[in-house]
């Protein structure tokens, strides 16, 4: 399939796209109230837990409608790959919250922790754009991993002690390593326009929200009583709005060619 060098905006296929994220938009609104409500009134709804993996699910959605108004096919195909585990990620981490046998420390969780990890490294392999940022880094640039992986180190400093409590001693700062590096690549394609602007952007805004998703997402895991409850309902309003940009960060908004790439034959 031969690959369009017009913004999706001018294909009919955007009116799918605003479809979907208006479904996706209203599922989240419903499973924030639900979360919220779980949380004031201690009712123990299931539906948050059922309706999560959605999102996600209408996300991949989106991804796979992308057809010719995609940037690129190994730039595509490493999206999908990483939706490919981050949807039963989801879904199992639901089972985590909502079974009273699966606990944080359990096989569910690490298999989940795993198949995330694998999300991130097609995430960063996709990101990292031949490695652009690696193989031009000078001093200079070193502000900005600094800057990420310094704040998550402190994070994982203060919370060490519950960390291992839980089980969380590896995979908890092995995972960190991960995100910090996705979410530093992902800007380094708004820093050094590696993208397109709209799709470094989303790319960019995309791993900052997992970011904080796996930061209010181990603070609920701590089980720090009423603060974790608290982080907990806000962990899908990162996440949800996460999976909903990394999956329209794969289409082309402009006509600006992918730096790295071949360009598209009309």
């Amino acid at each position: 399939m031969s690959l369009s060098l017009e913004p999706v905006t001018h294909d009919r296929k955007i009116v799918w796209i605003l479809g979907i994220l208006g479904a996706a938009l209203l599922l989240a609104g419903s499973v924030y109230a639900a979360d919220w409500m779980n949380y004031f009134f201690q009712n123990k709804a299931l539906y948050p837990a059922v309706a999560k993996p959605f999102i996600t699910l209408l996300a991949m959605i989106l991804v796979l409608i992308t057809g010719r108004n995609k940037l690129e096919m190994r730039d595509w195909t490493l999206l999908l790959l990483a939706f490919c585990c981050m949807l039963p990620t989801d879904i199992l981490m639901s089972l985590v919250v909502v079974s009273p046998t699966l606990g944080v420390g359990g096989w569910v969780f690490m298999v989940g922790g795993v198949l995330s990890i694998i999300a991130h490294i097609f995430l960063i392999l996709r990101v990292s754009r031949g490695w652009v940022a690696i193989k031009h880094f000078t001093l200079k640039d070193l502000w900005l991993p600094a800057l990420i992986f310094g704040i998550a180190a402190i994070i994982v400093a203060i919370l060490w002690k519950d960390l291992a409590r839980v089980g969380h001693a590896v995979i908890g700062p092995v995972y960190t390593a991960f995100f910090c590096t996705t979410m530093w690549l992902s800007w380094e394609t708004v820093k050094r326009k590696l993208y397109p602007a709209p799709n470094a952007w989303l790319v960019a805004i995309a791993a900052t929200c997992w970011f904080a998703t796996e930061i209010f997402g181990e603070i609920y895991n701590l089980g720090l009583g009423t603060i974790s409850n608290i982080f907990f309902c806000f962990v899908w309003v990162v996440y949800g709005a996460n999976v909903l940009l990394w999956a329209l960060s794969g289409y082309r908004w402009t006509k600006a060619e992918v730096r790295g790439l071949r360009k598209p034959k009309k």
